[in-house]
């Protein structure tokens, strides 16, 4: 009686199987790591926005002695500039000498004014006395302005700049810088 030797080429169904599952396991861990890290850079980039944003506000309140007017109908008092809408671009007008492009929100998807949505935000009162605002409460006549945005990181940032007690901001924004004068 004569053996044969069965000689194997290629590899058996288990084999392969065992490779798609570990490719597949792999994919999923890139995926997701692409994405927290694809997120933080989106935070920093918004985090920049808004310092470019602010300085540019500074530089125009010096030469102008006031804020920009806020000018737009999004909700909250129809007195907002959204990075959404056509207000953005009144802004942008007043900001033009101050700085090149005024920034958007990398996402974009939102007013900036609410705490689900990815914009940015915009509100000024220049000329303001104690009692006219519920944003803001300092002593004598003040000036200010708020910028509103999101992160999609959890933590809260919320600076200011200049003395103001109180905010009726409360949670509805996650995030927001807010200078007093």
């Amino acid at each position: 009686m004569v053996l044969m030797n069965k000689k194997s080429d290629g590899f058996t169904i288990v084999e392969l199987l065992m490779v798609i599952v570990v490719i597949g396991i792999l994919a999923a861990i890139s995926v997701v790591a692409y994405n927290g890290v694809a997120a933080k850079a989106r935070d920093s980039q918004r985090a920049q926005d808004i310092k470019t944003i602010a300085k540019a506000l500074e530089v125009y309140y010096i030469d102008n002695g006031r804020y920009p007017l806020s000018t737009g109908s999004t909700s909250i008092n129809n007195s907002w500039s959204a990075s959404a809408d056509a207000s953005w671009a009144n802004l942008a007008a007043q900001l033009k000498p101050y700085i090149g492009e005024l920034p958007v929100d990398p996402t974009n998807n939102g007013s900036g004014i609410g705490s689900t949505n990815y914009g940015y935000g915009y509100y000024s009162n220049p000329n303001t006395t104690a009692a006219s605002t519920n944003f803001c409460s300092a002593s004598g006549d003040y000036q200010f302005y708020i910028l509103t945005y999101n992160r999609e990181g959890s933590g809260l940032t919320r600076e200011t700049s200049g003395t103001c007690v109180g905010s009726g901001l409360g949670n509805s924004y996650q995030d927001y810088y807010r200078a007093v004068r």
